[in-house]
């Protein structure tokens, strides 16, 4: 793929991550603190699991939403900061709780979305 070809998918991806990245900061501005970080990643697997059933073939589309909010939305360089910084006890709470709800979260949203796209090809 040349550099023209990707001139425009690399332009969505910036713009879908400065929508993702930007409600990011605003949310941990509004309530700091690693449980934060640790709903936001959570929405965001149930957000990209459901996405990744219900957005058809559309290439812009699926890079857009996924790669750039959903990307930009959640966070696993800061969940690994975060993680590093807080004492043992803490630490370890924090990343079963972060990652067994996204593990599910995810699946759950894959779940509806395989629902929803078969109801809509249903009644088409």
């Amino acid at each position: 793929m040349c550099a023209v070809s990707l001139t425009k998918p690399v332009a969505v991806v910036a713009l879908g991550g400065a929508v993702g990245a930007s409600t990011r900061f605003l949310l941990s501005e509004l309530w700091p603190g690693i449980w934060t970080i640790l709903v936001i990643n959570v929405i965001g697997s149930l957000l990209l699991g459901y996405l990744a059933e219900t957005v058809g073939p559309d290439r812009l589309s699926r890079l857009f939403l996924g790669v750039g909010v959903l990307g930009g939305f959640t966070t696993f360089s800061t969940f690994a900061v975060d993680t590093v910084r807080e004492d043992a006890v803490t630490a370890t709470l924090y990343v079963v709780a972060t990652l067994v709800p996204a593990l599910l979260a995810a699946r759950l949203g894959m779940l509806v979305g395989h629902r929803h796209r078969l109801a809509r090809k249903a009644a088409a």
